[in-house]
């Protein structure tokens, strides 16, 4: 499986970036990709630049930029996720329905309608600990944009593109309820991850603005 990993940070080095550290572990036929010093670029915009500049690809993996990916043997997972899935993510749900404040995992409801792992930081000594969401591998309509494996060859077939008027909010469960239109089949894997971040502190004027639009985009379909 040929694989690209794609981040964007505003780091000026990217080997300041916890992604970088941790892709030394895996392959090295798998190439990493992280554009630095970005400020003003939008998620949308840059996961479509990187659909286009590794279109040639079996495989992208859009991942935020402050993740530590602990699985080691990504080719081989991916290989057997996309025997089930067209677009795999860690985390994600079930049954999902649009609401006033718009999270992946708010939109699920009822815990039952959660699945997959994710770790996330714990105490001073780099430990971490795991959150289980659900059962993993599982079928999923919406998941999370910290981590998303695009098989190439369903995205080239459905010529599908992330929308760009998303700058860091909504642009993963957008693009999910997308995939499903084009009848792309999602799911979560258990690949294990630890996010160094600690989630959404406060929905600020950026997610308000949003929200409202993916509100407004997705009500009437």
């Amino acid at each position: 499986v040929k694989i690209a990993v794609c981040s964007i940070t505003k780091k000026k080095n990217t080997k300041d970036t916890i992604l970088y550290s941790s892709m030394q572990n895996q392959s090295p036929d798998i190439e990493l990709y992280i554009e630095s010093n970005n400020t003003t670029k939008g998620l949308g915009v840059f996961y479509n630049e990187c659909i286009e500049k590794f279109n040639n690809k079996d495989c992208i993996i859009l991942v935020h930029d402050d993740v530590d990916v602990i699985n080691t043997d990504l080719n081989y997972q991916i290989e057997k996720a996309f025997k089930l899935f067209d677009v795999i993510g860690v985390a994600g749900c079930v049954n999902p329905k649009i609401i006033e404040k718009n999270l992946w995992h708010w939109m699920g409801g009822e815990s039952t309608n959660l699945r997959g792992i994710a770790g996330h930081p714990c105490g001073p000594q780099n430990n971490f600990y795991v959150t289980s969401f659900g059962p993993t591998p599982s079928r999923a309509v919406i998941i999370d944009g910290v981590f998303m494996a695009l098989k190439m060859s369903k995205i080239r077939e459905s010529k599908i593109k992330f929308d760009e008027k998303y700058m860091f909010h909504h642009y993963d469960i957008d693009f999910s309820l997308t995939c499903n239109e084009n009848k792309l089949k999602i799911g979560v894997w258990p690949i294990l991850i630890n996010h160094q971040s600690p989630g959404l502190k406060n929905f600020d004027s950026s997610f308000e603005k949003s929200n409202s639009y993916f509100i407004n985009k997705w009500k009437t379909k």
